[in-house]
């Protein structure tokens, strides 16, 4: 595969193809990802920093998991289909788990870890509730397809219940934070 100098090619997740970088637009839902793409590496060059100090021991077990972590970020906030995005949103749970459980230094912390995991599970079947029924209705994985359909007041509700209980337990929001 060979590129010219003046055309600059990236592989879009979810697409499948190679997309000039001078034909890209910018969307209203793309400009309002960017401020969430630097927060995410922000939190996660902190966490890394702060723990670096904290266990010494298990260095690379740990920056295994941090780049585990970006790259399943990655992967989210660039995907355009709503089958990636899953898959990246629930890989970010394995990483979190394992660092919470190996780096906890109380019963507690344990006993955190397993109910993280459990119930962002739980949230994790609404998401796929609303994914499968945007996925039925609309014929079509890819977020910008999906965009273009017309769904009911009833529809809209459903989708609206699905998704807020599924990220409300892994942001978490109130009243799934206890």
């Amino acid at each position: 595969m060979s590129f010219l100098y003046e055309d600059y090619y990236f592989i879009t997740l979810g697409l499948n193809k190679l997309v000039p970088l001078n034909t890209l637009s910018l969307n209203l839902l793309e400009v309002y990802t960017y401020p969430f793409i630097y927060v995410f590496l922000l939190i996660t060059a902190l966490s890394i920093t702060f723990c670096l100090t904290y266990n010494r021991d298990e260095l690379f077990s740990f920056m295994l998991y941090c780049q585990i972590i970006l790259l399943a970020g990655y992967a989210l906030f660039f995907t355009d289909s709503i089958i990636i995005f899953f898959f990246s949103y629930e890989m970010l749970l394995v990483p979190s788990f394992f660092i919470l459980y190996k780096f906890a230094k109380t019963r507690r912390c344990v006993e955190a870890a397993y109910l993280m995991f459990f119930w962002t599970q739980f949230g994790a079947l609404f998401l796929i509730f609303g994914f499968l029924y945007l996925f039925f209705v609309s014929g079509n994985s890819n977020m910008s397809n999906i965009s273009l359909c017309y769904f009911s007041n009833f529809e809209v509700n459903f989708l609206f219940f699905c998704l807020l209980m599924g990220f409300g337990v892994k942001l978490p929001i109130w009243p799934f934070y206890g």
